[in-house]
């Protein structure tokens, strides 16, 4: 069921400047899964026309964790005092956790609105099968977690009526047939540590790729300086870090 406040909040803060981490698979996902994921969202499109605002086929991506949750503000970017007092530390592991990682396969089965607002298409786990089985029998209970990856397609554009897409039976019928399609599977190379500068990554202030099971080494100055973090109060006789201030910066845009 869409809750409308928590559609609003999804509005709200994928409208608002935020400065966050986090890594990422695609970004962009290979040409064929692109047009597989864009054939979905014209369908949807056709049947419930303008209630959506559409990701770019290049922006679309999965999220494996955020290290640093979005902080709303109009500015600046991250500083070194957002980042752990140990930068060096967390840059060293996580260059070694991603070096111990292999590629793995996404392969992606269902599309699922949110109560929140958001169009999604899940990854297929081993337990889908089983999930999908419960929902064509509601007299059963519902798994209480249906883990895995998503990839964000878009997202209600204002928060509806109490059950007024609901009601939407054209709308509603493609979603059920949807949830079970099988939309196609991509081997996940390489990951990307993404400062963004709005949590829908319609805006990039920097990122960094890491290709999986391939050891890198990177210093934090590099680490900084790519990512666009800002210096803090307490890096001032720091090496390295970059930035200019918010004023005159520019970010990497792409629409949504």
């Amino acid at each position: 069921m869409i809750e409308p406040e928590a559609v609003q909040r999804t509005i709200a803060r994928n409208a608002a400047t935020s400065f966050g981490l986090t890594l990422v698979a695609g970004l962009p996902f290979p040409a064929d899964l692109q047009a597989r994921l864009g054939a979905v969202c014209r369908q949807i499109e056709s049947l419930a026309p303008n209630r959506f605002r559409w990701y770019r086929p290049e922006h679309l991506h999965a999220t494996l964790v955020a290290p640093r949750r979005g902080i709303y503000r109009p500015a600046p970017p991250l500083t070194r005092d957002d980042l752990p007092p140990d930068l060096a530390g967390f840059v060293r592991d996580l260059t070694a956790t991603l070096a111990g990682m292999r590629p793995f396969s996404l392969a992606l089965a269902g599309v699922h609105l949110t109560p929140n607002g958001l169009l999604a298409a899940r990854e297929k786990t081993a337990i889908q099968p089983l999930v999908a089985l419960l929902g064509r029998h509601p007299a059963l209970d519902a798994p209480k977690t249906n883990t895995g990856l998503h990839i964000t397609l878009g997202y209600l554009k204002q928060s509806p009526a109490e059950g007024k897409i609901e009601e939407d039976a054209p709308f509603i019928a493609a979603l059920r047939r949807l949830r079970e399609e099988d939309l196609g599977a991509v081997v996940v190379e390489r990951i990307w540590l993404v400062h963004y500068a709005n949590r829908t990554l319609n805006r990039i202030v920097g990122k960094i790729p890491f290709r999986l099971g391939e050891a890198r080494g990177i210093s934090v100055e590099a680490f900084v300086e790519r990512l666009g973090i800002e210096r803090g109060s307490g890096s001032a006789g720091e090496q390295g870090c970059g930035g200019a201030g918010e004023q005159g910066r520019e970010f990497s845009t792409l629409n949504v």
